[in-house]
Order: structure tokens, then C-alpha cells, then sequence
């Protein structure tokens, strides 16, 4: 039977001292009582009860870090997407793709990325993020430039092999590095992780939504300039805007609060950070062994995480392929092929960021993600269906609601995690890895564009069953999360109630 927690108001003040003294989140009494104001502050921006300097803190916290990381994912997403920009522009005329190529070009970037994704994590347990991380963008930014001589096909694929290589440390170096610096929810103040992972992720609209107007003003303006084709000019200005990221990368990334040589941070700003770590049972970073390893292997957060990031990663492909879609109509330019895309990443960007604010405004994971995969079955079906342009059209669009998942997603991992920095770090690594080796062939599968192409019926079809799935796993990871409670409050760790129990749950 189900805990009824609707308490009276006379009953609200012996709940929060309830609360304060039988949980580890430290809620003070007048939780309960805060003002309409204090709760949509806390919506908007880092509210509830913080000192001025611990505002301050976080604040030149978010000026380094999230300026860095966020333009880092910025210049990834541009470096790594801009291939679709090209060959819809005259790539695929000048150097002769043929049949299944195309697929095949997001199968060589994903080859590489499995290839370093993994690696690389364990490296980031041992070597500074202050020097690895700003290294490897400035590698995949000399790359970039390269693409832009490529003489024909092959070249092409060993390119996109090592971008992959080079960009797979970036963006799960970044989610292991903000939940080394970004609390959950304690002592009554809102959790900081999933609006700043929104941002974070949000990027990758911006990315594709600015490498849709870079390629169309190129086509206008630099197509045949200095005898080379737009397509090729696209490289070389990506390659111009992706070299200040390094360079910031160098001096802004921080490393973690207990190990920081960061020249910007005083060691009076570097013991706050730790006390905030501290006080969310954020422990200094241990070097891994087997017994470390092995309690890793058998924690249910490796298999269910990343079973729900596989769902998530194979039911967003549609997106790359509303761009061949809208060529294969013959009834739009190439201006408007590559302007019309964006209008998806449009809207990625704002649901994306509206389910960050919400789910850390209100506090709320599980809940959240029922959104975005409820559109993503929605957008499925409809583009599975193929009913007409208009609704075709507005499926594609949909979809690309659905894509904000991920943060939060993120952010409850990390939550789940906090304890653990090493199994945060091997978790994401690995969900993250299996999730880009199943788009690397799933779509080669059953996406191929010298087949399905422009409706992808089968595709889609497989897909919104695979959909289904992902909004399964939120329910299987709830249970799991509940479960790992029960077993604490059994096990005499917490003395609850069933309704504090149940009411820290429904947070």
C-alpha cells in the first residue's frame, strides 16, 4: 500500500525536524515554509539557503568551468557534425560517395570514439584534466583544418576515425570533472548538476544549429573563392573557431578540489570546495584496484545506466538524417537544406534547457525524463508512419525534444554515484561507450541511405520499439534506487519512517 504523505500544515514543522534528525541531508526546519519567492529563485538559478560567499564561489566556479566546457562541447559538436553540413553542400559530388558512405561516415568517427572512450577514462583517474582534456582539443582542432585538403573518400573515414579518437575523452571528462565541483540537493539548496549539464549539452544545438548558418552563408559568400569549394571553406573556419578552446582549457579546468593547481583559484576558495564536497560525502579520488574494480562490475549502475544510454543513443539518430531527407524531396535548395535543421535544433535547445531548470527547480529526476521520452515515442511513431511533409516534418522537429534525456539522466547518475568518484568516472566511460558503439551500426543496419532512404520505414519502426524501452528504464532504474534505500533503512544505516522515507523519495 502506498504511504499517504500529505501532511497538514500544523504537522509540517514536527516532519522537518523528523527529517533533520534521521537523514543525512541536513534539512533545516524551515524547509517547509519557504516563501513563494525562495521557490521560484530556486527554479531559476541556485536558490535556497546559501551564504553570499558560497554564491560567490559557485559563480567563479561557473565563469571557468562551464566557459570552458561548454564552449569545449560547442567546438566538438561543430568539428564533428559539420560532415553532414558538407555533404549535402557539393562534398558528396567532388569526392564521389556511393552507396552506404554516408552511414559509413558516422561509423569510422564512432569506431574511433570506442577506440579512446574507455581508455581515456581510466587516464583521467591518474592524469591531470587540466592538461589531458585542453590537449586533446587542441589535437582535434589541427584536425579539423585537415579535413579540408581531403582528396577523396578514404581519407574522409581515416579522418573521421581519429577526430573520433581525439573528441571521445571530451564530453564524459566533463561530467566526471562537474560532478567533482557541483553538489546534489543538501542543506535545502537546489542541486546545481542538472541545469549546468543542460547548458553543457546544450551546446550541441547551438553547434549544429550555427554549422547549418556557417554553411549556408559560406555557400553564398565562399563557394569557389580561392578555387575551392564552401564545403571545404566550412573546415577551415571551424578549424579557426575551435583553437581558442585549448588555449582557455589550459588555464580554466581545475583538476578536482583536492588535488586544484588552478592559478585562479585561492586556497581559501579551494577549502570551501572541499567542505561542500564533504558535505555530500564526495570523497578524495583513490587510485583503482581489483577489489575497487570488482565492486564496480557488480554494482547494478554499470549494466542499467548504460542499457538506458544505448536506448537513448539509437532512438536520437533520426536528426541526422532530416537533412538527407529534406535533399531527397528535390524541392529545396541547399540554403534551405541546411537551414531547415535547425529549426529541430531550435527546439532541442529550449526543451533541453527547460528540463534542467525544472528537474533541478524542482528536484526532480525520474519525473523529468518521462517528458522527453514520451516525445521521443511520439516523434517515433510519426516519422515511422511517414503520414504526410507537414506531420513528417513535425516528427523530426519532435524528436529533437526528446534529446534533453540526457542531462538529466547524467545528473541522477551522478547523485547515485556521489560517493564514488572512480565508479562515477568507469560508469559514465562505459554507458557512454557501448551507447556510441550501437549507433556505429544500428544505422549502417538498418538505416542505410542507399536503401531506406528518404522514409527509413524499417528503421524507424525498430526504433519506436526501442523507444518503449528507454521509458522502461526509468522505472527499472527508480527501482533500483528504492531498493538501495530500503536495504540502508533495514539495514538500521538511517531511522526512518515510511513517510519520511517516502516523502524523500517523491523529491
Amino acid at each position: 500500500m502506498a504511504v499517504d504523505v500529505a501532511f497538514p500544515k500544523e504537522r509540517s514543522k514536527s516532519l522537518a525536524v523528523s527529517i533533520t534528525q534521521n537523514t543525512p541531508l541536513d534539512v533545516p526546519i524551515d524547509h517547509v515554509s519557504r516563501s513563494r519567492w525562495e521557490k521560484i529563485r530556486e527554479v531559476i538559478w541556485d536558490g535556497g539557503y546559501r551564504t553570499k560567499e558560497e554564491r560567490k564561489l559557485v559563480q567563479r566556479l561557473d565563469l571557468h568551468v562551464m566557459s570552458w566546457a561548454t564552449f569545449g562541447y560547442f567546438i566538438r559538436l561543430l568539428d564533428s557534425t559539420n560532415i553532414t553540413n558538407a555533404y549535402v553542400s557539393g562534398m558528396k559530388e567532388d569526392l564521389n560517395f556511393k552507396g552506404n558512405q554516408y552511414n559509413l561516415l558516422a561509423t569510422f568517427f564512432t569506431c574511433g570514439y570506442l577506440v579512446g572512450q574507455v581508455p581515456s577514462q581510466f587516464l583521467l583517474t591518474t592524469v591531470r584534466p587540466s592538461v589531458y582534456l585542453p590537449t586533446v582539443e587542441l589535437l582535434w582542432s589541427i584536425l579539423t583544418f585537415c579535413f579540408a585538403a581531403v582528396p577523396n573518400v578514404k581519407t574522409v573515414f581515416a579522418l573521421r576515425f581519429l577526430l573520433g579518437m581525439l573528441e571521445s575523452p571530451f564530453a564524459v571528462g566533463v561530467l566526471t570533472l562537474m560532478g567533482s565541483w557541483y553538489t546534489p540537493r543538501v542543506n535545502c539548496n537546489d542541486t546545481e548538476l542538472s541545469k549546468r549539464i543542460a547548458i553543457f549539452y546544450s551546446a550541441s544545438y547551438a553547434a549544429n544549429m550555427f554549422s547549418g548558418y556557417l554553411q549556408a552563408a559560406i555557400y553564398r559568400g565562399l563557394d569557389g573563392r580561392a578555387g575551392m569549394p564552401g564545403w571545404r571553406w566550412l573546415f577551415i573556419l571551424c578549424g579557426v573557431i575551435s583553437i581558442w578552446g585549448p588555449i582557455w582549457g589550459y588555464y580554466a579546468v581545475p583538476d578536482n578540489p583536492y588535488t586544484t593547481r588552478a592559478r585562479w583559484m585561492t586556497d581559501g576558495e579551494a577549502e570551501m570546495h572541499i567542505k561542500r564536497m564533504n558535505s555530500v560525502d564526495r570523497r578524495r579520488p583513490e587510485k583503482l584496484s581489483w577489489k575497487k574494480l570488482k565492486r564496480i562490475a557488480t554494482h547494478w549502475p554499470l549494466y542499467v545506466l548504460t542499457f538506458t544510454l544505448i536506448c537513448h543513443c539509437v532512438v536520437t539518430q533520426p536528426l541526422n538524417y532530416f537533412a538527407v531527407w529534406l535533399k531527397s524531396l528535390k524541392r529545396f535548395s541547399v540554403y534551405q537544406i541546411n537551414l531547415f535543421p535547425t529549426a529541430a535544433q531550435a527546439t532541442g535547445l529550449v526543451f533541453t534547457l527547460s528540463y534542467g531548470w525544472l528537474s533541478d527547480g524542482l528536484n526532480k529526476r525520474w519525473q523529468i525524463l518521462i517528458i522527453p521520452a514520451t516525445f521521443n515515442f511520439i516523434g517515433m511513431v510519426i516519422v515511422a508512419a511517414y503520414p504526410n511533409y507537414g506531420a513528417t516534418f513535425f516528427g523530426y522537429l519532435i524528436n529533437a525534444a526528446s534529446w534533453g534525456f540526457w542531462p538529466v539522466l547524467y545528473a541522477w547518475a551522478i547523485e547515485i554515484m556521489h560517493a564514488d568518484m572512480e565508479e562515477r568516472a568507469i560508469v559514465i566511460g562505459v554507458a557512454q561507450t557501448f551507447g556510441q558503439a550501437f549507433i556505429a551500426w544500428v544505422p549502417v543496419l538498418i538505416l542505410d541511405v542507399s536503401k531506406y532512404a528518404p522514409r527509413f520505414h524499417l528503421g524507424f519502426s525498430i526504433m519506436s520499439g526501442i523507444s518503449v524501452l528507454e521509458f522502461g528504464s526509468i522505472f527499472l532504474i527508480l527501482w533500483f534506487v528504492r531498493r538501495d534505500e530500503r536495504r540502508k533503512v533495514e539495514s538500521g544505516d538511517e531511522d526512518m519512517t515510511g513517510k519520511v522515507l517516502e516523502e524523500l523519495w517523491r523529491r
